[in-house]
Parts: structure tokens; C-alpha cells; sequence
């Protein structure tokens, strides 16, 4: 849950990396969502019809997730090493393929796209989260390891 919740949070951020387990988790949330979404609809017209407005809480679980699972994608190739631009090999044919192989390596290790990158930004200004509210560890200590209470929100 901690995950899902992280990927909603960092809405707007294209920057960082996401871990296999919060790529993977992101998804699960969100399939199960929709799922829930469509159960719901499915129960109030009896059936789904051939127009959108037939399925409201589908079309809502879905719209509020487009832009978290982009930005949740493109996050993981920066983990793998990849340029966020990938991501648009999603937009051709078998290109999601490829993507989800890419989605189970694991992380390179470099610190290319990492959090306290210097060729990002210092100042935060694209972020919808205040500086203190965060999910993960992204908090160092003097010593360069993480510190996993700083600025943790849940």
C-alpha cells in the first residue's frame, strides 16, 4: 500500500527512481482498483453498456491513474540506467513488451538519476508535495546512507 502511495504522491515527479517492488506494487493497486471500479458500475446498470457514461467509477479510477503510472514508469528506467524517454517506445507496437522486461531488471546502481542529482534542479518547484511530506527514504545522512526517518509521511 506503501507504494501505491508513494506513486500518488509523486504525481508530477519525472525525476528519482522507483523500485522494482513500488513499479510492480504501483500496478497491482491500481489493477485492483479499476477491478473495483468496473464491480461497481457493473452493479448499479446491470451489465456494461456500449458508452462511457454506462461506467463512471471505471472511467474515474482510470483517469486519475494515467499520469501516476507515467510517471511511475519512467522513474524504474531510471533506476535500470535508462533515459525516462523510453517510455515511448510504449507507444509502438510489442514496444510494451520490451518495457516490461526492462520493468524486472534489477537497479544499476549508478547514481546517474538519483535523487540528489546536480543537473536536477535544487528547489523543488514542479512538486506538489511540501519539502517535509515524503514517502520513502530520500533523507541522507552525514555519512551518505540513508536516513529512514526524515521526512517520512507514513
Amino acid at each position: 500500500m506503501g507504494s501505491y502511495l508513494d506513486g500518488m504522491l509523486r504525481y508530477f515527479e519525472f525525476w528519482g527512481r522507483s523500485s522494482r517492488a513500488q513499479y510492480f506494487l504501483f500496478f497491482l493497486f491500481q489493477l485492483l482498483l479499476v477491478c473495483a471500479g468496473m464491480a461497481i458500475d457493473y452493479k448499479m446498470h446491470g451489465g456494461f453498456g456500449r458508452s462511457l457514461t454506462q461506467m463512471p467509477y471505471t472511467l474515474f479510477m482510470v483517469l486519475i491513474h494515467i499520469l501516476p503510472a507515467v510517471t511511475v514508469q519512467v522513474r524504474r528506467l531510471h533506476d535500470i540506467g535508462k533515459s525516462g524517454a523510453w517510455f515511448l517506445l510504449s507507444f509502438v507496437p510489442l514496444g510494451s513488451l520490451v518495457l516490461l522486461y526492462w520493468a524486472f531488471q534489477p537497479s544499476d546502481g549508478q547514481q546517474d538519476y538519483a535523487e540528489n542529482n546536480a543537473a536536477r534542479p535544487r528547489q523543488r518547484t514542479r512538486s506538489t508535495i511540501p519539502a517535509g511530506v515524503r514517502m520513502g527514504n530520500s533523507g541522507r545522512l552525514s555519512n551518505g546512507g540513508p536516513d529512514l526517518n526524515e521526512g517520512r509521511f507514513i
